[in-house]
């Protein structure tokens, strides 16, 4: 159905809803009985599961392998320090295909492929929309990227998405971006996230930390190895 048919039909319940809306899941079977649809809601992780490469879901069929599947990747950060660059970047270079099963027209998500693996990456509206789904028990993704400019630094929406990342018991890889620019500095950048308590490997912590340019797309495909 076009989107203006539904957001016709939410106005004659008193909704008032722009296309990008998320709707209550009973609201949205409702709406779509209304048009003659039977609806089931179905979660991210079962139209994961739904989209296992299917020889390999045959091969472990009841041997109790569990099944690989592409790690879900959320990019979060500070506004301006190129979260957007990076991905069109990542989709320019290595994206597999245009849009991974139905996932894209809801979410915003693709798949790219780097030494034979793929890496799923969702594409979400926001912080807000991460937390909201998190709220409603939804395991969103099992990595975060968080960019970082080097020639800005640690901003206040870097420290909500480190909360965000942790709060969610998500590991965080570290796009430090632009070290391209004269006025680039990625160790300020890195003893900044220290004293978040987020420790690089080179400071002897764990967290992974790639230096990259997205407008010059250098250092992606280490990001991507990483």
């Amino acid at each position: 159905r076009k989107s203006k048919d539904v957001i016709a039909k939410l106005l004659t319940r008193g909704i008032f809803a722009n296309i990008n809306q998320p709707l209550d899941p009973q609201m949205a079977i409702e709406v779509a009985k209304e048009f003659g649809s039977d609806a089931v809601i179905i979660s991210f992780e079962d139209e994961q599961r739904q989209d296992a490469v299917p020889d390999l879901e045959t091969a472990a069929a009841g041997s109790g392998i569990p099944v690989p599947r592409p790690p879900i990747v959320t990019v979060m950060g500070h506004v301006d320090h190129g979260k957007t660059s990076l991905l069109d970047a990542i989709r320019a270079t290595n994206v597999v295909s245009s849009e991974h099963g139905g996932i894209t027209q809801h979410i915003g998500a693709y798949q790219v492929e780097e030494r034979g693996r793929k890496i799923t990456f969702l594409d979400t509206p926001g912080h807000e929309a991460f937390t909201l789904m998190r709220a409603r028990g939804v395991r969103v993704t099992d990595i975060v990227v968080l960019v970082v400019a080097a020639d800005d630094g640690v901003k206040p929406q870097t420290v909500e998405a480190i909360d965000h990342a942790k709060a969610a018991g998500v590991p965080i890889v570290v796009a430090i971006n632009k070290v391209d620019k004269a006025d680039a500095r990625p160790d300020r950048v890195k003893q900044q996230l220290a004293d978040r308590d987020i420790l690089i490997e080179e400071y002897g912590g764990k967290v992974v930390a790639c230096e990259i340019s997205a407008k010059k797309r250098t250092g992606i495909e280490e990001l991507l190895d990483m």
